[in-house]
Order: C-alpha cells, then sequence, then structure tokens
C-alpha cells in the first residue's frame, strides 16, 4: 500500500513537471531578472554632501587641520623610512620636500650633533629628551618633544639609531608649528596645543579660552577629543600623535572671545627661521661642540661626500684614537 502511494506521488510531480516548457521557465527569468540590480546586486552610489554621524563642528575642525596634519604625517614616514646613514644627499631632498623645518641634525648617543643644519640657529639646540627611552613605546619608534622658546615653541622629531641593540644616536629634524601654519589657509581659527601648553592661539587671546590652564599631558590620558568649556564659550579638540608627542588641535564652537590680531604676525616671524631648500654646502659639522676636544675630527666637507655615503661624517672614523673623541658613529 505504501509502495503504491509513493509511485503515485512520484508519477504526479514527473507530469506536473512536464507540463513547464522551457519557455515557461526563460518567461519566468526575464521577469525577475529586472530586481536583480534592485535588490540583490545594488549598484553603489557616492554621496559627497553625506557627512554620516560628524557633526558640523567635527567636520570643520578636520577640514581647518589637515593640511597641517598632512604635513606631520608625511614628515613622519620619510624619517622613519630613513637611511641609518643619510649623507648630503638624503638631507638635502628632506629639507626641499619639507622647507618648513628650522633644521636637521644628526647626532651620537651623547646628543652632540656630528653634522647639523643650519650650522647656527637663534634658538639653542637640546635633543636631550630623545635620548630617553619612552616606557609607553617601542625603542624604535619615533621620540617628539616641544622645546619652550622666548621666540616660540620649537617641536622635535628624533628617529632613533640602533645597532643590534646598541644604541647609536637620533636622527632629529625640528621645526616652529607657526612655520607650517603659514603655509596653511585656516591658522587664523585654530589653535595648538601640547603637553604643557598652547603652542598656537590662532587668532585669539589665549588666556581667555577654556583651552588654557588645561593640564593637557594628564588630559589626554583618558580621551581623545572633548569639549573645553568657559563662561565665554566652548572650544571642541582633537589629539594625534607625533611619535610620542600628543598634540591637540581645537576649534571654537560656541561664544566669543577676545581677539589678538598680532598673533598673526607671529607665523611671519616663525616663517624667517625656515631652512627652505639648502644648498649641499650648508651641511657641515658644528666648528666645535661643549665638552669636545677642540681638535676633533670636523668630518668630511659635503661636497666630498661620495654617493654612497661611505665618507660620510656619520661613518665610523678610520682612526681609532678620533672614534675616542669623537664618540661612537651613528651606524657602523
Amino acid at each position: 500500500m505504501h509502495r503504491y502511494f509513493f509511485w503515485l506521488v512520484a508519477a504526479c510531480v514527473l507530469s506536473l513537471a512536464g507540463c513547464r516548457t522551457p519557455q515557461t521557465v526563460k518567461d519566468a527569468w526575464k521577469g525577475t531578472r529586472s530586481y536583480y540590480y534592485e535588490y540583490l546586486n545594488t549598484p553603489a552610489t557616492l554621496n559627497l554632501d553625506d557627512k554620516g554621524n560628524v557633526r558640523d563642528y567635527q567636520a570643520a575642525l578636520g577640514a581647518a587641520i589637515a593640511d597641517f596634519d598632512m604635513h606631520i604625517q608625511e614628515l613622519e614616514r620619510a624619517l622613519q623610512n630613513s637611511d641609518q646613514n643619510p649623507d648630503a644627499a638624503w638631507v638635502s631632498a628632506l629639507t626641499s620636500r619639507f622647507p618648513w623645518l628650522s633644521g636637521v641634525a644628526l647626532t651620537d648617543e651623547d646628543g652632540i650633533a656630528r653634522a647639523k643644519i643650519p650650522p647656527e640657529f637663534p634658538k639653542p639646540f637640546d635633543i636631550s629628551p630623545l635620548l630617553e627611552v619612552d616606557p609607553k613605546q617601542q625603542i624604535k619608534d619615533l621620540r617628539a618633544y616641544v622645546q619652550e622658546d622666548p621666540l616660540g615653541p620649537e617641536i622635535y622629531v628624533g628617529n632613533p639609531v640602533y645597532v643590534g641593540a646598541d644604541f647609536r644616536g637620533v636622527i632629529t629634524v625640528h621645526f616652529d608649528p607657526r612655520t607650517l601654519l603659514a603655509r596653511t589657509a585656516d591658522a587664523a581659527q585654530i589653535m595648538i596645543a601640547g603637553p604643557d601648553g598652547i603652542l598656537w592661539p590662532g587668532m585669539y587671546d589665549a588666556e581667555a579660552t577654556p583651552m588654557a590652564g588645561v593640564n593637557w599631558g594628564e588630559r589626554v590620558r583618558h580621551d581623545i577629543s572633548g569639549v573645553e568649556r568657559n563662561e565665554a564659550g566652548a572650544f571642541y579638540w582633537i589629539c594625534r600623535y607625533v611619535g610620542n608627542l600628543p598634540l591637540i588641535y581645537a576649534i571654537r564652537i560656541q561664544g566669543d572671545f577676545p581677539l589678538r590680531e598680532e598673533n598673526m604676525q607671529g607665523l611671519a616671524v616663525a616663517n624667517s627661521l625656515a631652512i627652505g631648500p639648502i644648498d649641499l654646502s650648508m651641511l657641515q659639522g658644528p666648528a666645535e661642540h661643549q665638552g669636545v676636544p677642540e681638535e676633533t675630527d670636523q668630518g668630511t666637507p659635503p661636497a666630498e661626500i661620495a654617493p654612497d655615503g661611505r665618507n660620510s661624517p656619520l661613518q665610523e672614523p678610520a682612526d681609532p684614537q678620533k672614534t675616542e673623541q669623537d664618540g661612537t658613529p651613528l651606524s657602523e
């Protein structure tokens, strides 16, 4: 009985299937094909006006700092990709690519510049904070700090050089952030702070803003963005790191603050200290160093440096006695 019922059902299924002609299947496919691109594979569209969940003031800050931050990131990549034995040509290419730099220095493990440009600079040269390893970093990560000076803040960024586990020195660049801001269009409306205070007040009286008086070194340990307020209004800020140095970018989002137009004159003053595209003859060892004997070898003149850098001032001197005087070179 069960076997009979099974064959009956099978016969019905086969007879129904036989009633459907190939033309019917084709027509059915043609009828559903129009829904393929509507429901299954919808063509992508790009809405340039859609900001997603980003608020207007967040988008405004991003647009205002885009040029400044892009140049900083490019500089970081250039340092990270630098050779352990940079020669005069590398330094020239770097300063031509980043003419807003104040200087470049190749220092040994004691922080003594074995070669630097410019030879003289109105702000004191000091990379001692870059010689210490930040416990929050890997030993070969970029290091940075802000030097406060009456002429304006100077940001130092260094790429530490190691041969094996031996620390040999730092490839260092330094710049006044105002020099780079002078090359951007929105310098007046943004503020920049570092761990110890305001680096650039924009067009505002910094002390009248809620950005002043904040312990930024502590603040960014807990947040990477936020809003600072006082009775006059509010600023929105975000934090981005250059090496181990937090830089805080901020923009006014509410209220009115006293303006100081003379702040903008500082851009021109700082820009006058920019190194700009350089002549290779500018690359030279300093005449003398504190704590270094006067008879120390001053290195090979840049014009005589071989293309492969084998006789660069960063190479280990052939004379062992001079090696003791000069300190350990950046790399062997």
